[in-house]
Order: structure tokens, then sequence, then C-alpha cells
């Protein structure tokens, strides 16, 4: 295999679940949702894109299989080409600064230019959804916790379990923030929000 390959890390995350999931696009595309898409997201169509990117170069294998319900599908399982890759990329493969985009705090970065009263629905409806979403990850991290080959998915869930607390003492420290600031705005002769 050429160790020049230069790869996404998208087609090196599909020839990973390839390798622990063999399977249809279908099959692989609800994997990727149900194992990694809490941390990492991929769109069906690009799974798909990346097995037949990843089929091209010899890193996976496709076997037809017709079905007697459905059109014939393509089954992928990883190549010894593949593995040593994957391996490769994982053993070697820089790992990319996190960065996210995130469009509610782009609002509260906004904050002097929004309404109180829409502020607070925002930080309502964000800590509803990080409280949620540790819930659920904290029912995983508990339910994966008797099966040591899951320890690394358990880590990957407790992470996000971490992260979703720290959301929610985040929003506590940012309604405190915000009680402050709306307190001293109101005091006679303060300027406006935002300097206006």
């Amino acid at each position: 295999m050429d160790s020049d390959l230069k790869l996404p890390a998208t087609a090196h995350v599909v020839l990973g679940l390839v390798s622990i999931c063999p399977g249809g696009g279908h099959e692989l595309a609800l994997f990727s949702e149900q194992s990694i898409g809490n941390f990492f997201p991929i769109a069906r169509s690009q799974v798909y894109s990346e097995l037949e990117r990843l089929c091209g170069l010899g890193l996976l294998a496709a076997t037809e299989v017709r079905q007697k319900r459905w059109p014939t599908k393509r089954v992928y399982e990883v190549t010894a080409a593949g593995e040593a890759e994957l391996a490769r990329w994982l053993e070697e493969g820089p790992v990319a600064p996190v960065r996210n985009r995130n469009l509610f705090l782009v609002r509260v970065f906004f904050g002097d230019r929004v309404s109180p009263e829409r502020l607070d629905a925002l930080l309502d409806e964000y800590e509803r959804g990080a409280r949620a979403h540790r819930d659920t990850l904290a029912a995983l991290v508990e339910r994966l916790a008797d099966r040591p080959q899951a320890a690394f998915p358990r880590a990957t869930a407790l992470y996000g379990m971490r992260h979703a607390q720290a959301t929610l003492e985040w929003v506590a420290d940012v309604r405190s923030i915000v009680r402050e600031t709306r307190a001293a705005l109101s005091e006679p002769g303060r300027p406006a929000a935002g300097g206006r």
C-alpha cells in the first residue's frame, strides 16, 4: 500500500467501521450513527461515497449479495491493504485540533443584541438538550460497565457524558453572569449594553 496515500479522516473512520462491522452501506451508515454519531457524525451519503473510494483504492472489497425481497446489495469488508492502512493511520496519523461551529455560542456572543426573553429561552433550550444528552449517555455508560469488550466505546460515551455535564455547569454560570449584567445595566447612568 502507498504510504503517501492522502485520505481524509472520514475515509479512515469508515475503514475502521467496516473493520468492526462488515456489511452493506445501509448497515454501515446505521452503525456509524449508533456508535460514533455523537462525536463524529457522518452523513449517509458520505458513508456511501467513502465506501466506493475505499473499494477503488483496494482498501475494501465488495461482494454482491442477492436478496429475496430487496435489490442486490454490496457487502463490504476490509482487505489486508485496508487493515494495514487503518493501522498506519491509527498509529501515525496526526490528530487535528478539535474545532466546533456552534450557532448557539454565536448567539450568546451577540447576547447584548438579543432580547432578555429570547436569551433566557435559548439557555433553557440548550440546558434541556444538554441534560437529555447527558442522561442518555449516562445510561449507555452504565449499560456498558460490565462489558470489558466495550471499554473503548464506553470511554467515548463517558467523554460525551462529562462534556454534557460541563455544559450544564457552564449554563448555570452564564445565567449568573446574565443576572449580574442585567442588574448592573439597570442602574441609572450606566451605558447601554454593547456600548451602544
